[in-house]
């Protein structure tokens, strides 16, 4: 059918080749035409697709990711195959250039919707994921490995397309040998320039698939407070709690300590410390922190106490523990407990605050 086409192409172009005028006519009338074509393509893909999307989801996302990338299909093979030929004689270079050109553009096009249908496919194990009866720890874990493994599929495909392009050059592999003769220099050089991207490429494979890292995890970074945003092939993205944004090389993770709180699990346990009198009555302060804690929608109610950590120099030091579902609830949590304890101590036990104590000795 193909052939047919062509050889049909061919006849044409050679009865109107004689002519400039003619033939820049016919370029012009098979340009549009495959444009026309492309668009008429799309439409019916986007068509068929829409009436399915009843029996299946996955048709929805046909017609919603795939459209222009027939377009482009179709339109860039017609092009190919329809333009150059109609091309006026004494052009052949021009010719060959524009056929060349639109060569790297069809390899271009099917590389883009290899990439299309891989990321579906991923993108659609994300759906499951989200759907699944699964922890919100696991979950988050998932969701940080197949958002790498997507980056990684985009990239590869990527370099994949390119070498497919590099392949048409004509004398490619006399060109790849005149590169090897030179393979010691080059390689040195290219490894000095590329070892702090890879060294972060590395690492950032290292942190998502040892679990050492997730999306929503919250971290202490130096002295920074927040949660990882995203995590990419080379750097890592903190929202700090004021909505800054660090942003670290992945090699910050593997080579620099670094506080996760949520690593195992998203549940936390914090403190807040507080200093009184000795003549503190510890039991009504713990019956106002169960108060306290019971009228708090952060606290999750899996345990909570409170001790006197320490006592020197007439203060007592009181420590209370609760927990809570994630680290935004625990620091709201702990906010609100030392506010109300404070004000507590303060309006109803005020006796009960820390005192300096001055003892005056007799004049002898």
């Amino acid at each position: 059918m193909t052939e047919e086409f062509e050889n049909d192409v061919t006849h044409l172009a050679e009865t109107v080749a004689a002519s400039p005028l003619l033939a820049w006519l016919w370029v012009a009338i098979a340009a549009a035409g495959a444009v026309a074509i492309g668009f008429v393509a799309s439409w019916l893909f986007r068509t068929v697709a829409g009436s399915l999307h009843r029996r299946h989801l996955i048709f929805g996302e046909l017609r919603t990711r795939f459209p222009k990338p027939i377009f482009w299909l179709v339109t860039v093979l017609l092009w190919r195959t329809a333009v150059p030929p109609f091309f006026p004689e004494g052009l052949a270079e021009l010719q060959a250039g524009v056929r060349y050109g639109l060569t790297l553009s069809l390899i271009g096009v099917v590389g883009w919707i290899i990439a299309k249908i891989l990321i579906l496919l991923i993108d659609s194990a994300m759906v499951r994921q989200d759907a699944s009866a699964v922890d919100n720890f696991t979950l988050r874990r998932r969701k940080t490995q197949i958002k790498m493994i997507r980056r990684l599929v985009i990239a590869v495909v990527a370099v994949l397309t390119v070498g497919a392009m590099l392949l048409t050059i004509d004398g490619a592999e006399t060109f790849g040998a005149s590169l090897f003769a030179s393979a010691g220099v080059a390689s040195i050089v290219a490894g000095l320039a590329a070892q702090s991207t890879l060294g972060n490429l590395v690492a950032g494979l290292q942190l998502t698939f040892s679990n050492a890292l997730k999306v929503g995890d919250t971290l202490e970074v130096g002295d920074e407070f927040g949660t990882v945003e995203e995590i990419t092939l080379t750097y890592v993205v903190v929202q700090i709690w004021d909505d800054r944004r660090l942003v670290l090389p992945s090699t910050h993770f593997t080579t620099t300590p670094y506080i996760n709180w949520t690593r195992s699990q998203t549940a936390l346990t914090g403190t807040v410390f507080l200093q009184a009198d000795y003549s503190i009555n510890v039991e009504a302060i713990r019956a106002e922190l169960a108060l306290i804690l019971d009228d708090s929608p952060e606290w999750d109610r899996r345990s909570w106490g409170l001790i006197v950590s320490d006592a020197q120099r007439g203060v007592a030091e009181l420590r209370a523990t609760m927990t809570a579902a994630n680290g935004d609830d625990l620091w709201a949590l702990r906010c609100q407990v030392r506010e109300k304890l404070v004000a507590f101590i303060a309006t109803q036990r005020p006796q009960e605050l820390t005192h300096t104590r001055i003892e005056t000795l007799p004049h002898s």
